[in-house]
């Protein structure tokens, strides 16, 4: 006969008097989700790893940064794991910079687009980038009006090269253009991603640096090596969105 569950210990927490006079500072409507954040960590420090920055340790504990993208606010706390107690010690409210990523692909490529989206997501969650592509526009909505805008609040371009791609009028006229404009002008970050083989050294984007080896494409990787290189060009684009 197994044992019976044990339910988790949860941590008792404690706020430092600095923290608190920065808690009653922030704006009221923020605190009702403050509070729910405050108790999932009580809960489970551990729960969000991907929200978090260890910022070494003390006598007192860990040391930890908490970046919630939807809570304009920073958490910093201490972990005491050996007697399970949280202490907050700071709270800072954050100037949210996302870098507006636009996703230009050609619709034929969509499985790709839904791939690099896989490596896009943990970027999001960490509130370092706002990604972007067509299939966001809703139904009955202004397309070329969408994409209009989404051009030009873009700060960073991540190109699905295929043949396909290079082929497509819309994108040679309507979305390149602007794109390399602003990398032009205003140092927009561009970065292409060799899918499959092309002729893309006879194209515009042949001066930007790809994101991975053109003369090994994904399409041509066994899906094992596809997910490595994925993995490579995801730290390069985190990397790029860290940039303010």
């Amino acid at each position: 006969m197994s044992d019976p569950a044990v339910e988790p210990v949860e941590y008792s927490y404690s706020v430092s008097p600095e923290a608190r006079k920065l808690r009653d500072q922030l704006p009221a409507e923020l605190l009702p989700k403050l509070l729910s954040v405050l108790d999932e960590l009580q809960g489970n420090p551990d729960a969000y790893p991907l929200r978090v920055q260890s910022l070494g340790t003390s006598a007192s504990g860990e040391l930890v940064k908490y970046i919630d993208p939807d809570l304009p606010v920073e958490i910093t706390y201490q972990i005491d794991r050996t007697n399970r107690k949280i202490r907050f010690i700071h709270f800072a409210s954050r100037v949210v910079v996302l870098k507006r990523v636009f996703v230009s692909y050609s619709h034929e490529d969509k499985v790709w687009l839904e791939k690099l989206q896989q490596y896009l997501k943990p970027l999001q969650e960490q509130g370092l980038i706002n990604a972007w592509d067509d299939r966001k526009i809703v139904a009955g909505a202004d397309w070329n009006g969408e994409i209009e805008k989404a051009l030009q609040s873009a700060s960073m371009a991540i190109f699905l090269v295929t043949q396909s791609f290079l082929a497509s009028d819309f994108i040679a006229h309507s979305e390149l253009p602007p794109l390399l404009d602003k990398a032009k002008d205003r140092g927009m970050t561009i970065m292409w991603i060799a899918v499959s083989a092309s002729t893309v050294n006879d194209s515009v984007l042949a001066r930007f640096q790809a994101a991975n080896d053109p003369d090994n494409p994904l399409d041509g990787l066994p899906t094992s090596q596809q997910n490595k290189v994925l993995v490579e060009i995801y730290g390069k684009i985190k990397k790029a969105a860290a940039v303010q």
